[in-house]
């Protein structure tokens, strides 16, 4: 295959149908095959625990609890409840990310692989998740009535001229909600199809041994996607959870402030 034969398919390539209609892509395939392998680290993690770690059992809980303590210091303790969707989310991304890049050429010549994260179908379907779940806990912490009020504050109209500016602003909120699953599932498509086009076309030009260099780069880069995306997740639904005395520092107390010391004039 040649640089000029190079053909790029934003859509995934229909490996097999299992009923007419009902194709199953190669990006599919590639994310079973990410779920295959998690799940069976998962299991062998389980196995192999012990009371004394050794090396794969110290990693797992280094990373694990380093990525558990990171989430309190983002979103606060009541974060930590998000954590299954998030590490969830993170790894699955990383996983389709890397599995992609490791295949190189082989994906792109066999047209039976291809990175799951570069089908914007998976993307997609990714940031609606995410969506419907940041959206559910914030009905959930402030309710049917509270949650849309924050959106379309009808008593911000009785408060004067800065009351219609507090209303505007509230019906921004809008666009900007409906924004936030848009620039998720784009985000991580664009990076990773381009990252793939790149590869592409530098073993085409270069051959197996130069391009090294850009798959460490793209590694990376996949670290930091999936990252990314998990982490925008993470502070989305902080945001939509959060009561509104969160926002602000609570006032200190009388014990905090300590006694009040009246000097005496002697």
């Amino acid at each position: 295959m040649g640089i000029s034969d190079l053909q790029v398919h934003l859509a995934p390539k229909t490996v097999f149908e299992i009923v007419p209609g009902v194709p199953v892509t190669n990006t599919m395939i590639t994310m079973w095959a990410v779920m295959a392998i998690l799940v069976g680290l998962a299991l062998f993690a389980r196995v192999t625990l012990k009371f004394i770690p050794g090396g794969f059992q110290n990693f797992v809980e280094w990373a694990l609890g380093g990525m558990y303590n990171f989430m309190e210091e983002v979103g606060g303790k009541s974060a930590k409840k998000h954590f299954p969707l998030f590490i969830t989310f993170f790894l699955a991304i990383l996983f389709s990310n890397w599995l992609g890049i490791a295949m190189g050429m082989l994906a792109e010549e066999s047209g039976f692989l291809r990175a799951p994260t570069s089908d914007l179908n998976t993307t997609i379907g990714l940031a609606v998740t995410a969506f419907i779940y940041f959206e559910y806990q914030g009905l959930k912490a402030h309710g049917v009535f509270g949650y849309f009020q924050h959106f379309v504050n009808l008593k911000a109209l009785l408060k004067g001229p800065m009351g219609f500016i507090d209303f505007f602003v509230g019906l921004l909120h809008i666009i900007s909600e409906l924004v936030r699953p848009t620039a998720l599932a784009l985000r991580l498509f664009g990076n990773i199809f381009g990252g793939e086009i790149v590869l592409t076309v530098a073993f085409l030009l270069f051959g197996a041994l130069l391009p090294l260099p850009f798959m460490m780069l793209e590694f990376l880069i996949g670290l930091i996607q999936a990252f990314v995306f998990a982490m925008l997740f993470l502070v989305f639904t902080s945001l939509n959870s959060m009561h509104e005395d969160e926002h602000h520092e609570p006032e200190p107390t009388r014990d905090e402030i300590g006694p009040k010391v009246v000097p005496q004039v002697g």
